[in-house]
């Protein structure tokens, strides 16, 4: 298998961690691992712009391979609490790749196979092709999530076939609630529901503001992701996050004031909103 500096001709793979929390106490329960490549004239350069390069070049399942077992050496720095949640692709799954790779880093990091979430997208859950592996990957003990549900209802019915337990609630329909009435509540709430009628917890992407938090507290949403919360951090950033002592705890209410030039900060760990990005992501947080 090719490493990952073989992956792109020019810099290296580097890995940001996005904080999952509970909405119900504001607790930090894990991370999703987001891979970036480190370009030494460019800079970052997102998902959006490093994984169809990827794909073309046939390198995904490398650089896939590469994010497990460094999101995994990762996570084994923190404490036994708290998770981590890699994205696999549908084509790593189909070439069988995904186990392989989930296995080799969890012995070559020592992490808890339990400490481990693996995320496919909604579509691939239906594909026969990727099954196989999907199976092989709950074998081993591991988590299994599912992101972007809702944009496709006819494969919510496939979410409980190869135990998936979590399922993301796709950014979009986060971004239109509406306090009282609107479509994206209806269909946040109907997914909440079907999710929880499944024994699946709920994890909703794209939070920005406390709104946002106090409507899903209401439809009864599990954890939530966001720049309300936090970016994206550096891995030094986020063991630092992961081990502080005594535990840092978000803000989950919306009394929370932000603006873009204050900060708030008493009892919860200091929360600076940022700005809105065009990035694509891979990965997700999972219910803990």
């Amino acid at each position: 298998m090719p490493s990952a500096k073989e992956v792109l001709p020019i810099g290296e793979p580097v890995l940001h961690f996005q904080p999952a929390i509970d909405l119900s106490t504001g607790r930090l329960l894990g991370f999703e691992a987001l891979v970036r490549w480190d370009h030494p004239d460019r800079g970052l350069l997102p998902p959006l712009v490093l994984l169809p390069w990827a794909e073309s070049h046939g390198h995904i399942v490398a650089l896939n391979s590469w994010v497990m077992a460094e999101a995994c050496w990762q996570a084994a720095g923190w404490p036994s609490g708290i998770q981590v949640a890699v994205n696999c692709s549908t084509s790593q799954l189909r070439k069988h790749q995904a186990s392989l790779a989930a296995t080799e880093a969890l012995k070559n990091s020592g992490l808890n196979p339990d400490r481990l979430t693996i995320e496919v997208k909604e579509t691939t859950v239906a594909d026969e092709h990727a099954g196989e592996d999907l199976r092989a990957l709950s074998g081993l003990g591991v988590h299994l999530a599912v992101d972007n549900v809702g944009t496709s209802w006819s494969t919510l019915g496939n979410l409980r076939r190869f135990s998936i337990e979590t399922a993301k609630i796709d950014r979009e329909f986060i971004s239109g609630l509406e306090p009282k009435e609107g479509m994206y509540r209806a269909i946040t709430e109907a997914i909440v529901h079907v999710c929880h009628s499944l024994s699946l917890s709920t994890v909703a992407e794209g939070i920005e503001m406390a709104e946002q938090v106090a409507i899903l507290k209401e439809l009864g949403a599990d954890v939530g992701q966001g720049y309300f919360f936090a970016r994206p951090l550096p891995a030094e950033e986020a063991n630092e996050l992961a081990n502080s002592q005594p535990r840092k705890i978000f803000a989950v209410t919306a009394e929370t004031e932000l603006s873009n030039t204050k900060s708030v900060e008493s009892h919860h760990l200091t929360l600076v909103p940022g700005t809105k990005d065009t990035e694509l992501e891979i990965g997700t947080a999972h219910v803990l």
